[in-house]
């Protein structure tokens, strides 16, 4: 069975992969297709199909962005994203300038903590990318703070902890306004990582629904094959199609693998999204003609 994975990052983000290390990873790990969404940018999509025609595995352009729905922290996944839009990509600076602004007051928190770390430290590692809360932890670990990146999240940087930032993001309704218009399907990430009892989850998806949401990540490395059942039933009820991906990230999440046998998204399912990629694009031109 042709098996594909729609949510996976690079080191252009918070990944340990280059798009070219990622591509042919995912080919060597038998998948047909790959999705790359790294956080608030797509400088490694280009490269990435670019490798994916040479390896012979089809690569989708795509984003993940944080978004806030009644002061909690979710995510949107972009799939099928225009990474030539210029006010799309503006829109993207605008949020990594506002990932700059959180990281270079959580070095002064960790600094308050006795923590010899600075915003250049936190760059560092980097290497170039995104920066996110994962390279404060991966400077820790390097100065010897910390054992992982995982101890980093737990004792400093994650949320409710002393060093915690909240970042400034925009709200849910704005994210999928700017995700529609750049021409990409939204996809709700990881639904049950927010902790969210089932009626809170069903009312936060039907209200996305309403206002953009194509779909709802039913498989996900962290699912049982209850949860994805679950998931199925949300995404029915609401009309929206399954996604699906293993949040991939390299060593910086060394428990999730590509190609893992205990998450199998069929390729059927990016099929179906593709068929609604072009019935909105459609749809879109009759409105426009209109």
């Amino acid at each position: 069975m042709k098996t594909v994975d729609l949510h996976t990052h690079t080191t252009c983000s918070d990944g340990t992969y280059t798009p070219e290390e990622l591509v042919y990873y995912g080919k060597k790990r038998g998948l047909s297709a790959i999705a790359i969404t790294d956080h608030d940018t797509v400088d490694g999509t280009e490269e990435g199909e670019y490798y994916g025609r040479k390896a012979g595995i089809e690569v989708i352009k795509g984003i993940e962005v944080s978004t806030e729905y009644n002061d909690t922290d979710i995510h949107i996944v972009g799939l099928f994203v225009n990474d030539k839009d210029s006010a799309f990509l503006n829109i993207l600076s605008d949020l990594r300038e506002k990932r700059r602004s959180r990281n270079v007051l959580m070095a002064e928190k960790l600094r308050a903590l006795g923590k010899d770390i600075s915003y250049e430290d936190i760059v560092k590692a980097a290497d170039g990318g995104v920066v996110t809360r994962a390279h404060a932890a991966k400077a820790l670990m390097a100065k010897g703070y910390t054992g992982s990146i995982k101890e980093g999240f737990d004792k400093y940087i994650g949320k409710n902890k002393p060093a915690y930032v909240k970042r400034e993001v925009p709200n849910w309704k704005t994210t999928l306004g700017i995700l529609k218009e750049n021409g990409a399907l939204a996809i709700l990430a990881h639904p049950l990582l927010y902790n969210m009892d089932r009626y809170s989850l069903d009312s936060m998806v039907y209200e996305l629904s309403q206002n953009g949401l194509t779909g709802i990540e039913a498989y996900y490395s962290t699912h049982s094959a209850a949860d994805t059942e679950y998931i199925k039933s949300i995404a029915e009820k609401n009309k929206l199609l399954p996604s699906g991906g293993s949040d991939f990230h390299g060593r910086n999440k060394p428990h999730i693998d590509l190609g893992d046998e205990n998450l199998i998204v069929p390729y059927e399912v990016l099929e179906r999204l593709k068929e609604r990629k072009v019935y909105e694009q459609g749809e879109h031109q009759d409105n426009c003609q209109q």
